[in-house]
């Protein structure tokens, strides 16, 4: 993969060439030097760092002009409901023996003298902590008038170091810090956050998901991961964000299928879990998760991304709207995974790759992915047929792998104009066998014939008069999943219901065992079903399915 310097947005839409500029501050340097009172550590940079022999503080810096004397601290741990500092205190000890020192309330609330007693001209301007990006630390910067030390020479201890006045860095021998932009040059996942600087994040806290937990959210992929930044509104929230309070989330790709991620902690550690059939589709590759100061950074292999084209976002499971959109390879030399290819119809063959870049709706078994996984399903029809398909993950939740009897299939979305099917087997010699084995089957691809639930098995052979046969299906069992699609004649279903053909404007499929919802087609082009034209492959299209959610029932667009 070649090295990219780009600008990143939230959604990686939005692309300038490689080694323009960010929109995304840094620090370069210029002109006098001046301290920001704001927990940004930027402005040290070039200052003399010292070491600390206590275990709560990291490192700790000092500097000068000629109104104040400046002070930066980074602390091992800290958060908006303690910090380590607190505990520590610097000494002053002067040249004429005198001494005094500068000690902390709690949670930095305000800065003191040696006695705690209040220092003049030091308010709450004076001090600020913030979250650092490096991993477990926090940063506090805080001034102190210089007419607080009386204009007299003395020496300064903190943390086993001490410094003299004279050896105080005067801000007038630095030039000042400048903007320029960051540059991209990758992620890695190890907790310091500074590498996210050339990526814009999104602010998500107008998201209407319920128990939207987040502040912050942006995605970049460059072609082999999907990095992944959250900031929460407060320590753990990302873990009971979402409609559920479950921290569930999705990569939604743009055929409609979904990689479900679970962000949990685990034994004191963060992690993403997945299903089994994202397990087995990694190949050994894994989710890397870290966390510090509200912050997430997660990767994760663009292996777990299900069949995509072009594009895909990142939001909530099952939400209304993604917190990052239209999110694309910034690496444009590769295409890691994706389909580019266009749907050219659907074969019946028992193969499913011609279904990979048809768009597909959500089958949820237990609502927002609590419980068990998902499946996914699409219809389509063509030259007088309906062809369906449906992925299913429930092989270990379903008795007997018998997810698929019986399914339903309505036009117009009324129930008076169904049908229920039941799978029986017809030999070579057209022998009708009413209970062929559907249960506890060996790994492998049947077929079977598609009849009416309600037909007299009388029947013994497809030739007997009145038998209506009317399609077939396939079904494949694996050791992480289940698929399966079948062909229905559209002239026999018409009969069955009554209608002409072209009266069967729309045609649904529910498929029980796996959940309520309606799987939905929409004819178009020379016939109701005839000739389907690729402009019903976008959102304004075909696909669509009835989701319960809050016990109402909703009709939603497949993207």
């Amino acid at each position: 993969m070649v090295r990219l310097e780009k600008t990143i947005v939230a959604g990686s839409m939005a692309l300038l060439l490689a080694g323009t500029s960010f929109f995304m501050p840094q620090n370069k340097a210029m002109a006098a030097r001046t301290i920001k009172i704001d927990g940004n550590p930027s402005e040290w940079d070039g200052i003399p760092a010292y070491k600390s022999n206590d275990s709560k503080i990291a490192k700790w810096s000092v500097s000068k002009n000629d109104d104040y004397v400046y002070f930066y601290v980074q602390q091992n741990g800290g958060n908006i409901y303690g910090q380590p500092i607190t505990s520590t205190n610097f000494i002053i000890k002067y040249e004429d023996g005198s001494s005094d020192g500068i000690r902390f309330e709690a949670n930095m609330n305000a800065v003191k003298n040696g006695t705690f007693g209040d220092i003049d001209g030091v308010g709450d301007k004076d001090k600020a902590s913030e979250p650092s990006q490096e991993k477990d630390k926090y940063e506090t910067e805080f001034r102190i008038p210089q007419k607080f030390f009386g204009g007299k020479k003395y020496t300064l201890e903190y943390c086993g170091t001490k410094v003299k006045s004279d050896d105080i860095t005067d801000l007038k021998s630095k030039d000042e810090e400048t903007k320029s932009d960051y540059v991209y040059k990758g992620i890695k996942i190890d907790g310091n956050f500074s590498d996210w600087n050339a990526v814009d994040k999104k602010d998500v806290t107008g998201n209407t998901e319920k128990n939207n937990n987040l502040s912050k959210a942006a995605v970049v992929f460059d072609g082999d991961y999907i990095y992944i930044y959250l900031k929460e509104t407060s320590d753990g929230a990302a873990l009971a964000s979402g409609s559920y309070s479950r921290g569930a989330y999705e990569l939604l790709t743009d055929t409609g299928r979904r990689t479900s991620l679970k962000l949990v902690k685990k034994d004191g550690k963060y992690q993403v879990e997945v299903n089994d059939y994202v397990t087995h589709q990694m190949k050994g590759e894994s989710i890397k998760v870290e966390h510090s100061n509200l912050q997430y950074e997660i990767s994760v292999p663009v292996s777990a991304l299900k069949q995509y084209n072009k594009k895909f976002s990142f939001g909530y499971y099952c939400a209304d709207k993604p917190l990052v959109e239209d999110i694309v390879n910034i690496d444009k030399g590769s295409s890691h995974g994706a389909l580019n290819k266009k749907f050219d119809g659907i074969t019946y063959d028992g193969e499913y790759s011609d279904w990979d870049d048809y768009p597909h709706s959500l089958i949820e078994y237990s609502t927002q992915g609590g419980q068990t996984d998902d499946s996914e399903a699409a219809l389509y029809a063509s030259d007088g047929y309906l062809y369906g398909h449906v992925k299913s993950l429930l092989h270990k939740t379903t008795e007997g792998k018998n997810e698929f009897m019986p399914f339903a299939v309505r036009a117009n979305k009324n129930d008076k104009t169904s049908i229920s099917f039941r799978f029986v087997s017809v030999d070579k010699d057209g022998n009708i066998n009413w209970n062929p084995k559907l249960t506890n089957l060996e790994n492998g691809t049947y077929e079977f014939t598609l009849v009416d639930i309600g037909s007299w098995t009388t029947y013994k052979n497809v030739s007997d008069k009145g038998f209506i046969d009317y399609g077939k299906i396939k079904i494949t069992t694996g050791s992480k999943y289940d698929e399966m699609e079948y062909r229905i004649y559209m002239n026999k279903l018409a009969k069955k219901f009554g209608l002409d053909e072209n009266e069967m404007k729309v045609l649904q499929a529910q498929y029980i065992n796996i959940g309520e919802e309606w799987v939905t087609y929409a004819g178009t082009s020379t016939g109701p079903f005839v000739g389907v034209t690729m402009c019903c492959l976008t959102a304004a299209g075909v696909l669509s399915y009835k989701k319960r959610k809050d016990k109402k029932s909703m009709m939603r667009i497949a993207e």
